[in-house]
């Protein structure tokens, strides 16, 4: 059972870079945030899929998140866990980068993680790889609540990703501004990615009080 990250001395030397980073002017306006990144719930939903995942057996070599945000948890789970070789993160905030950076400097100075700023959603992520660089053993997205839904990411991208794993979370919670396309149930989460073989379907309540729900299929 996969129920913690690993607070190893190389993490706790990469998040004191963050945290430093965000008292100083250039990202004290990123301080909210990185705290909203930080916390249980946010843990709880990446824990989630390392687990899940992992009960698969799956083969986990390269991985694409969409919208990982700062990627402080999901990257080390990834690659501790699961054995992920490389991971890019296609993101749409141009100051995550260089914070994401931060968090998991130590895997972008062994080559094992790389952000992109992309908006996933009206730019194929295709033309940022290198060349001769394409398929994906996973593509994850956490924030499907946050954008169209997934069909139109995959119509951008045919024949470029392979044939990964999709592992996708949403929320029946529409009070946020930001949540512009929430799900009634995994079941919807599933059938609006056309999703034709669901390995995983379920849902968890998180420590702030939210819905989410998750699957994991092709």
């Amino acid at each position: 059972m996969v129920d913690h990250i690993k607070f190893t001395p190389a993490v706790a030397r990469d998040w004191k870079s963050v945290q430093s980073a965000v008292r100083g002017d250039t990202y004290k306006h990123c301080a909210r945030r990185v705290e909203d990144a930080s916390t249980s719930s946010q843990l709880k939903s990446k824990l989630w899929i390392i687990e899940e995942v992992s009960n698969l057996g799956v083969k986990v070599d390269r991985v694409a998140i969409l919208a990982g945000w700062y990627a402080n948890f999901i990257v080390p789970l990834l690659i501790d866990e699961l054995g992920a070789s490389f991971i890019h993160n296609f993101e749409i905030d141009q100051d995550v980068k260089q914070l994401s950076y931060k968090f998991n400097k130590r895997y972008k100075e062994e080559e094992k993680y790389k952000c992109y700023i992309v908006d996933v959603m009206f730019e194929p992520i295709w033309q940022y790889m290198k060349q001769g660089v394409s398929g994906f053993d996973l593509v994850i997205n956490t924030s499907c609540e946050h954008m169209f839904p997934m069909q139109k990411f995959l119509k951008m991208n045919r024949g470029f990703l392979g044939n990964p794993l999709y592992v996708l979370q949403s929320t029946d919670d529409s009070s946020f501004d930001d949540h512009i396309n929430c799900v009634s149930s995994p079941d919807e989460l599933a059938e609006q990615a056309k999703l034709v073989d669901v390995l995983y379907s379920g849902t968890k309540v998180l420590d702030n009080g939210m819905n989410r729900f998750m699957v994991i299929g092709k």
